[in-house]
């Protein structure tokens, strides 16, 4: 097995100290290469594999959360939908999203900000890979929760070692007692095909 390295070893184990911004503009070219190709990454699959399961209606308004070069939103056009919206927080890494013509709309945005009062909310969410060491952190989850409307589902695939260091369980279960949203499930599967990564799909329902 591989181990990681390059821009992925920078965003790996708890000693991550990084400006996200910086480090995904500088990504951005690379990006899929390096981690498709070098490590067979496929979290984006999937995640969108078991969402088309749960959310067979392919006109609900999606909002694809740390959506980067687009990988997800190629998983979901790929399978009929077609009202997928995008937030980043690198500039560099929407323009090669922008070039799919797959979003409606793609905006650059911080969502580890206190909190977020959203203008609009969707039917579903989905974010991949954007939880972790010097990326979102738990208390992230919130300002998920609230871009998406009553009865809307959450999908977020993330790494299995700050889930587990930084207990995600925690803040997951105390969003449960404040009644925000009711979690589904918990599962675990490994996203790198070339690599032992192991990653957890929290699949939940906005209250």
């Amino acid at each position: 097995m591989k181990k990681p390295s390059g821009k992925l070893a920078k965003v790996s184990g708890n000693s991550s100290e990084i400006n996200p911004k910086v480090l995904y503009d500088e990504w951005a070219g690379d990006y899929n290469r390096d981690l498709i190709n070098e490590y067979g990454y496929i979290a984006p699959n999937i995640t969108v594999n078991k969402f088309n399961v749960l959310h067979p209606n392919k006109n609900i308004k999606i909002i694809d959360v740390g959506c980067g070069t687009g990988l997800v939103g190629e998983e979901l056009s790929k399978l009929g939908y077609l009202n997928v919206h995008g937030y980043d927080i690198s500039p560099e890494m929407l323009k090669i999203a922008k070039q799919l013509g797959i979003y409606k709309e793609l905006k650059q945005t911080d969502l580890n900000k206190q909190q977020l009062t959203p203008t609009k909310t969707y039917d579903a969410l989905i974010c991949v890979g954007s939880f972790g060491y010097g990326a979102l952190g738990p208390k992230a989850i919130k300002n998920l929760v609230a871009l998406v409307r009553s009865g809307g589902m959450v999908f977020i695939f993330m790494n299995s070692e700050p889930f587990n260091s930084k207990n995600y369980q925690e803040y997951i279960l105390k969003l449960e007692k404040q009644s925000l949203w009711s979690v589904k499930s918990i599962d675990e599967y490994n996203y790198m095909n070339k690599l032992d990564r192991p990653g957890k799909l929290i699949i939940a329902t906005k209250n």
